[in-house]
């Protein structure tokens, strides 16, 4: 396995990606428009997604997936409609289908408990959007049975109701992979609970203290499920190293993106550099091919 760790940007990063022939996945999560800024006066504007979609596009093999978890806060973003929560996700969502050309397979919602809290006017955000893109000229990877889950029930002796054209329903037994395999197909909310304090998070990646880090469990199974072993997954917003930790535990090739610093000054290419090294040990990796050792490389703005 190998990664290749550039401290540079986004559209740096994919431009990278787009030269080394694509990736089967994109998987990232964006600043968020008006949100936190980071400590460094981060704030993205639809100009910045329209152009981000762009470079996603290209970066992509046809086929190629991307998963891109956005949101927007709560502002008066409309004067004389007060605070509303921000239309942006659904502008991103349309404005690459249908002016930059992907494809939208169908749309998820990532569920993750929202912080207790008086919400004065509205309720609790216990879940953010999850977009599904794919650039068309392909069949890609796609997997959802890897992340199917356990049946509570013994499909063997499950019947399942389904309704006719004319409304009367009709009884039947239940058929196909999930019912032979007793399993329960993933749904579009995909629900990991509390989420913050380390919860639905590795312990490895929680000490990091990313500011705006996405649970392990979330990016596992979108890199199982969109992502072949041997394959390219790629985050330009690199982070805490999440998606890469993903990447690495499925036995996918790596490309990652951050300009940004940890608290204490260090690049956060370097904390997931040293990350990856120390969690994934030769005999961790031997059964995910001939050259199990991982080949973590850090290229500066300079030759990135």
């Amino acid at each position: 396995m190998h990664a290749t760790l550039y401290q540079a940007s986004c559209f740096d990063t994919l431009a990278a990606v787009q030269a080394e022939g694509g990736a089967d996945l994109v998987f990232t999560s964006p600043p968020y428009c008006d949100a936190r800024t980071y400590g460094n006066a981060v704030s993205w504007s639809m100009e910045d997604y329209a152009r981000l979609g762009d470079a996603i596009f290209a970066a992509l093999k046809p086929g190629g997936h991307c998963l891109f978890n956005v949101d927007a806060p709560i502002r008066e973003w409309r004067p004389g409609f007060g605070t509303e929560r921000g239309f942006h996700p659904w502008k991103i969502m349309l404005d690459w289908a249908e002016r930059v050309g992907f494809r939208v397979p169908d749309r998820l919602a990532f569920a993750r408990m929202g912080s207790p809290g008086a919400y004065a006017g509205r309720f609790r955000n216990d879940w953010e959007p999850l977009f599904w893109f794919q650039r068309p000229g392909g069949d890609g990877f796609f997997d959802k049975h890897s992340i199917a889950a356990e049946s509570k029930h013994e499909y063997g002796r499950k019947v399942v109701t389904s309704r006719k054209n004319d409304g009367t329903l009709y009884v039947r037994a239940a058929t196909g992979w999930a019912a032979e395999n007793n399993k329960v197909q993933r749904g579009t909310l995909w629900d990991y609970g509390p989420i913050g304090g380390g919860a639905a998070t590795e312990k490895t990646l929680y000490e990091l203290n990313h500011p705006a880090s996405f649970p392990y469990a979330l990016a596992i199974d979108v890199v199982r499920c969109f992502a072949p072993v041997g394959g390219l997954v790629v985050d330009p917003f690199l982070g805490s190293g999440t998606s890469a930790y993903a990447a690495f535990s499925h036995g996918c090739r790596f490309i990652g993106g951050d300009l940004y610093h940890h608290e204490d000054g260090t690049p956060w290419v370097v904390k997931v550099r040293d990350m990856l090294a120390n969690a994934f040990d030769p005999g961790a990796l031997a059964l995910f091919g001939d050259n199990p050792v991982p080949v973590v490389e850090v290229r500066g703005p300079s030759n990135g």
